[in-house]
């Protein structure tokens, strides 16, 4: 308790000076989630800039290309040369894992924002975030967003505000139980895939697609291609939905 006392004065000091919001990360309480699964990216803590997007999920090198374009083009940001670079540094592999950038506004910019690491299992994460009001306090609005990169096989995070909950689910979720180890060339519902190496790799195109469609298998090891009753059309042979995909209107 001294310890984080101690920090808060020292940010109030620093504050006073800069003008400008921190976002602590709280080292108390040690992560619990394996790191392959989730990591933080540092961006810039606080910018203007951020109120031209809402909380995303950029889950291909299309989308983030897009994504870059968009905001190169954008007016009133202060550190965009910062939070651009450090996009395109950080090499993301989209084939396992998507970018969240979760975007957070205050009415005050004299808020300090305390970040816990990660907690919860593989599948479901939760992110507590405490905040501080200064004593020197201003009255203009405050935009700040955290980034992160998160395997494709997480189903959801969690972030805790107080007694609010934002629940951000996550768009794709592609994990070795959802695809027959017999297909060799599938249609994930979005993008072409297949399998390379030894060891069978899945590696996908990176088309970017806003609401998912059915997964289908269009290559299967030989002697492997399920059996079809005479009575059923041979498209549904090789169909199955994967856990995001909501099933086709029946309309």
């Amino acid at each position: 308790m001294f310890k984080l006392t101690l920090a808060i004065s020292i940010i109030m000091a620093f504050t006073a000076c800069s003008q400008d919001s921190i976002i602590l990360n709280n080292i108390e309480n040690p992560p619990q989630v394996e790191i392959k699964n989730i990591s933080q990216i540092t961006i810039p803590v606080r910018e203007h800039g951020y109120s031209n997007f809402k909380t995303t999920f950029i889950t291909s090198k299309v989308e983030l290309n897009k994504f870059i374009e968009k905001i190169k083009l954008q007016k009133y940001w202060k550190k965009k040369k910062n939070f651009l670079a450090t996009l395109l540094l950080k090499k993301i592999n989209f084939n396992n894992s998507n970018l969240l950038l979760y975007r957070i506004t205050e009415s005050s910019g004299s808020t300090v924002l305390l970040v816990d690491p990660p907690k919860g299992d593989n599948k479901h994460i939760k992110i507590i975030i405490g905040e501080n009001e200064l004593q020197i306090g201003t009255t203009d609005m405050a935009y700040y967003a955290l980034a992160y990169r998160v395997s494709k096989s997480v189903a959801d995070i969690t972030f805790q505000r107080g007694k609010k909950e934002d629940i951000i689910k996550n768009p794709i979720i592609t994990t070795k139980t959802t695809l027959p180890s017999e297909c060799l060339e599938w249609y994930d519902g979005c993008n072409t895939c297949g399998r390379v190496g030894e060891e069978g790799t899945p590696v996908c195109t990176e088309m970017f697609c806003s609401r998912p469609l059915i997964f289908k298998c269009t290559k299967w090891k030989e002697h492997s291609k399920p059996s079809t009753p005479d009575n059923e059309p041979e498209h549904h042979e090789t169909e199955q939905y994967l856990p995001h995909s909501p099933p086709p209107s029946s309309e």
